[in-house]
């Protein structure tokens, strides 16, 4: 039995990578800055916050295979972290979803598609008073219930 648990413990960091490394690479390096935190979220933690999740939350978790955020109150990196980032969604083919302003921060989003399934979420939100932050989600998001990835909570 101990020899199965630490079998799955073992793959646990081959399967929480984002499907798009470079946000993970881009993570790592601005958590060297400054007021500047780069945050993991595997498959394996999602699963547990699904299990404690509100019951019209569990399949909004379900859909997710890890999320990485990257939150920024260095208000002289915040334009390099975001170029950075619009850099890799270029170069990784994302298209521009749409914006929403809702009073405390402009959010982008952008998403890398297979079908009408979004496999990639980079969402970029600019704070009105407190910095920027970048969130990525991977999984398997159908366009019609991207709403829900809204409501998730920290």
């Amino acid at each position: 039995m101990k020899r199965y648990i630490l079998m799955i413990l073992l793959l646990i960091p081959l399967i929480s990578y984002a499907e798009i490394p470079a946000v993970v690479k881009l993570g790592k390096e601005a958590a060297k800055q400054e007021d500047v935190e780069h945050t993991s979220v595997g498959s394996f933690m999602l699963g547990m916050a699904s299990k404690f999740a509100d019951k019209e939350q569990r399949a909004t978790f379900k859909m997710l295979d890890n999320i990485e955020m990257i939150e920024c109150k260095n208000r002289a990196y915040a334009p390099k972290l975001v170029a950075q980032t619009l850099a890799i969604i270029e170069n990784e083919g994302a298209t521009f979803i749409g914006s929403q302003d809702d009073g405390k921060a402009l959010n982008e989003l952008y998403g890398v598609y297979s079908g009408d399934v979004i496999k990639e979420l980079i969402i970029i939100v600019k704070s009105h008073t407190e910095g920027v932050a970048i969130v990525a989600m991977s999984g398997a998001i159908p366009t019609h219930r991207l709403a829900e990835i809204a409501t998730i909570k920290r």
